[in-house]
């Protein structure tokens, strides 16, 4: 049998418009009886009818999460990560989570109001329009990689600072050759990658070698292993490289492993983001950690302030990345 708000009242013996401020966070009822309320409300498992509340309020209670590229996006760590904490912090909301992972699904959810806001996970410029975007005329939120000239507010890692840190550790160990394996170009993860990649190696003194700048048209491991084992079985004239993403440095630790190229002793690795399996590897993956279940976590408290009809102070919200020296960096082989 189903709970309802009387019954709240009821037992903690005070009206069911003060259970209602309670629930609805408004000032009138007392430290105390907020708290008794609040005691009942986890005693009975009562739960909010949000179908009635939306009535009243014109809102949903869902949340989407636009997911585009879905199975290159949900096998990535980065992105599962960042799930982790989205799902951690509308926990404490009382919105539930909608997902979805084509482009059909994608406007199904968006353009039929099924929800209140929206969280796009690294859309990029060629799969969803700006037009389109802004004409829904619903709160979003962009995470990790982002839209050109967006409209929305942005959580993201900072890219280039990152890039900056794994490059110049390297130098730092000896390494006078640093390749990069990189996404694509569309996404701006990619961009703010190379470029932060390119203006270390000029602030260092290093000139760029275009053959050691790995671009793939996808965040793939696969494909790393394919493009990178095949270089590392030819002429091998790098002795560390960065990565864009712990996946693509995965891709890179079993192509060398493929080519019989030891990590670190003839090739140093670095990836990005320091996903939770970064440190579980053998060797353990050097990597510029950034706080992706806080990066979530930011995402929806935006987009609930958003919802709640808050101005933002800022629309871009970049978290700082710092770098971890593990197993799979070293110092160059003397020649």
């Amino acid at each position: 049998m189903s709970v309802s708000i009387k019954d709240v009242a009821l037992k903690a013996g005070v009206s069911i418009a003060s259970v209602s401020r309670v629930l609805s966070g408004k000032p009138g009822v007392g430290a105390q009886t907020a708290e008794r309320i609040k005691q009942v409300i986890d005693e009975l498992g009562y739960r909010p009818n949000l179908g009635a509340r939306g009535l009243v309020k014109r809102k949903t209670g869902n949340i989407a999460v636009v997911v585009p590229r879905g199975s290159y996006i949900l096998n990535n760590p980065f992105f599962s990560t960042i799930l982790d904490g989205i799902a951690k912090e509308l926990d404490e909301t009382e919105f539930n989570m909608l997902m979805s992972f084509t482009s059909v699904q994608q406007q199904r959810l968006l353009e039929t109001q099924a929800v209140d806001g929206a969280i796009l996970f690294s859309p990029r410029n060629e799969e969803l329009s700006m037009d389109w975007l802004k004409s829904l005329a619903i709160p979003i939120i962009v995470v990790g990689s982002y839209l050109e000239d967006s409209p929305f507010p942005c959580v993201r890692p900072d890219d280039e600072e990152g890039v900056c840190q794994s490059v110049t550790a390297l130098f730092d160990k000896g390494h006078r050759t640093i390749g990069l394996v990189n996404g694509p170009m569309s996404s701006m993860h990619s961009v703010r990658y190379y470029k932060g990649y390119e203006r270390t190696l000029k602030s260092l003194g290093l000139t760029m070698n275009k053959e050691l700048v790995f671009e793939l048209d996808e965040f793939d491991g696969g494909k790393v292993v394919e493009v990178v084992s095949q270089f590392l079985q030819g002429n091998q004239h790098m002795t560390g490289v960065v990565c864009s993403s712990d996946f693509l440095a995965i891709g890179v630790m079993k192509a060398a492993d493929i080519a019989n190229v030891s990590i670190p002793h003839d090739l140093s690795v670095i990836g990005a983001d320091d996903v939770p399996i970064a440190s579980f590897l053998t060797p353990s993956l050097s990597s510029v950690h950034v706080d992706l279940v806080g990066m979530g976590r930011k995402a929806v408290s935006l987009l609930t302030q958003l919802v709640e009809g808050e101005q933002l102070e800022k629309m871009e919200h970049i978290f700082p990345m710092y770098y971890v020296d593990r197993g799979t960096t070293g110092t160059p082989k003397k020649k």
